[in-house]
């Protein structure tokens, strides 16, 4: 076989890598976590933000809050006043997408919330003593507020708005 048989395909083979455009896998050292990597970016799912989805949602909801909830009597429309906590309302994650509050709204007992993004939640729950909360909330930096409204096992309401700080 010539020498000049075996350095044509050579030459060419080079020549095509040499132009050829190369395929940069820019996810290649990306860890993204529960997140999915689209060209070097962190694309994080439902529950998880950061740069990596390192940070769980519920996070920056758990803790020790007080604060107050101003309440009025919905059914009879009388301003019931403002109501200040007296031993705090504390917040625990259930998951990556949702959280328990004792004591919220200073009644002896507990809520679930489901997070609808990264700072609100969303209150649809029937306490243990038969008690129906609806409503919504947002956290920005330690401040926890939103509004909700207390159903009654006798169907009378009350509406008010809350502020808890952390």
């Amino acid at each position: 076989m010539s020498k000049k048989l075996f350095f044509i395909p050579t030459f060419i083979l080079g020549a095509f890598l040499l132009f050829t455009p190369s395929c940069a896998d820019n996810c290649k050292d990306v860890d993204c976590g529960t997140g999915v990597c689209v060209d070097g970016t962190c694309e994080c799912g439902d529950g998880f933000e950061g740069t990596n989805c390192e940070t769980e949602w519920s996070a920056k909801f758990v803790g020790s809050f007080l604060g107050a909830d101003v309440v009025t009597a919905s059914t009879a429309g009388t301003d019931l006043g403002t109501y200040n906590l007296t031993k705090p309302a504390v917040v625990t994650r259930k998951s990556e997408v949702s959280i328990s509050i004792s004591n919220f709204g200073g009644f002896d007992s507990f809520v679930d919330a489901t997070l609808t993004s990264s700072d609100e939640i969303s209150i649809n729950y029937t306490d243990p003593a038969g008690r129906k909360f609806v409503g919504t909330g947002k956290i920005s930096g330690n401040v926890l507020s939103g509004n909700y409204v207390v159903t009654y096992s006798d169907n009378t309401t009350d509406t008010a708005t809350f502020s808890y700080t952390k």
